[in-house]
């Protein structure tokens, strides 16, 4: 029997000022969901044996997208690091995990690229946790890399 290697959870991070290679993890995201989506434009082309059926559909790919989301928990310490990025494009990283049972998971790969922060939702109830949410539109291409 045959089962798919799946992660476990993930993690977002976000490239700080302090250098090109130094990210942040945004602690307290606990739900990941990653989208692409392909842009097409369509067309109808009949065939010429038989001009009078109607023409058949063509599908032509002019753009791809991509946007992660997450949710989970608000995290005041992050505080400037979220307001401060709302709004700008930034290198961010998504990093899937099996759990291994130790501390940290085994890393399985990375989904790196650019983006900009489109939305940020936070929610604080008096009987019940704190929430937010953020959405990171991308700007050309998400790259993955499976861990060594």
């Amino acid at each position: 029997m045959s089962l798919p290697n799946e992660p476990d959870f993930a993690l977002i991070k976000l490239r700080t000022a302090t250098g090109p290679d130094v990210y942040t993890l945004l602690c307290g995201i606990e739900s990941v969901t990653i989208n692409e989506s392909v842009a097409t434009s369509e067309r109808f082309r009949r065939d010429c044996a038989k001009p009078n059926l109607p023409g058949q559909r063509k599908l032509k790919a002019t753009g791809r997208t991509w946007e992660i989301s997450g949710s989970g928990v608000i995290n005041v310490d992050l505080e400037d690091e979220l307001s401060t990025n709302l709004g700008v494009i930034e290198a961010y990283q998504v990093e899937l995990y099996k759990d291994d049972g130790s501390d940290t998971g085994d890393l399985m790969g990375t989904y790196a690229g650019t983006a900009m922060m489109t939305t940020r939702n936070q929610s604080m109830t008096t009987d019940g946790d704190s929430s937010l949410e953020i959405t990171l539109a991308g700007e050309g291409l998400l790259v993955w890399t499976a861990a060594t």
